[in-house]
């Protein structure tokens, strides 16, 4: 699995757009990463709301360099379209991604 945080994509993003608009980006990203993991890990979630979610996740999580969140998020949109005993694992594999990467990124942004 990749590193939580690549400071390279973050370093990317503020040669882009400088470093305020990419606080706010990364603020941004917070938010949708909590709403898009709650949804989800959501119980009763159906297979296709969950590949849906799982699919944004994984593009704006690489967008801000939280690989193994990215990943993870890859795992379980794949896994909600085929429909395979092993979603409720990548579930809970992709909610530690997501704390964990929201614990770097907050570190970040100080």
């Amino acid at each position: 699995m990749s590193q939580v945080l690549d400071p390279e994509v973050l370093e990317m993003l503020v040669e882009a757009v400088g470093a305020e608009a990419t606080s706010g980006i990364v603020e941004l990203f917070l938010v949708e990463c909590r709403e898009l993991t709650a949804a989800i890990a959501a119980p009763g979630a159906e297979r296709v709301a969950i590949g849906r979610a799982a699919h944004s996740l994984k593009s704006s999580a690489g967008q801000v360099g939280a690989m193994a969140l990215s990943e993870a998020a890859l795992a379980v949109e794949i896994a909600a379209g085929d429909d395979t005993p092993e979603l409720p694992s990548l579930v809970a594999a992709l909610s530690r991604c997501a704390a964990a990467a929201e614990a770097a990124l907050s570190t970040h942004l100080r």
